[in-house]
């Protein structure tokens, strides 16, 4: 079995920028593979794990935000900057930071190679939505509820991705 391990964002991660922010919640994991696997591999595995499916079925009738494997497909290559309720808001060869308009939500795929060796991170940025009583900035109540769920949904996303890549 795989083991996906609760790491720091690495040197370099678009997802840096949100961590700096001040009440920010902002996760990264990460699992390794000894093969190369691309950028492309990397979104298309992770898109189209059956575990995402529910997410993307969800979206489809919850918010009418359909996405098919052909989507997610091009979206992997880069011929298109939108899937599902997902904008790019940063990418490269090696990364990409998606963001979800109008909410607090981003969310993060890396891949780095070392050697014969693929790393494979996934990550997300909770953006404070409100103030709490002291009129500081915090996390929307909904978040701060579902954090646990959270943490576990995010752990098995990046397990069925590299199970998929293996």
């Amino acid at each position: 079995m795989s083991k996906i391990l609760l790491t720091e964002l690495p040197k370099g991660a678009f997802l840096k920028a949100y961590e700096a922010q001040p009440d920010t919640h902002t996760d990264c994991y990460k699992t390794s593979l000894q093969k190369h696997v691309s950028l492309e591999g990397f979104i298309n595995a992770f898109f189209t794990s059956w575990l995402f499916r529910i997410e993307r079925l969800i979206l489809r009738l919850a918010m009418k935000k359909p996405s098919s494997d052909y989507d997610i497909a091009e979206f992997a290559k880069g011929t298109t900057d939108t899937m599902a309720a997902w904008e790019t808001e940063q990418r490269d060869e090696d990364q990409i930071l998606l963001q979800v308009p109008n909410t607090p939500i981003r969310t993060w795929l890396m891949r780095r190679t070392d050697g014969d060796q693929t790393h494979l991170y996934f990550g997300s940025a909770i953006l404070p939505v409100r103030t709490d009583k002291d009129g500081k900035p915090a996390l929307g109540r909904i978040f701060v509820l579902l954090m646990g769920f959270h943490r576990l949904y995010a752990r098995a996303l990046l397990y069925f991705a590299e199970r998929t890549l293996r």
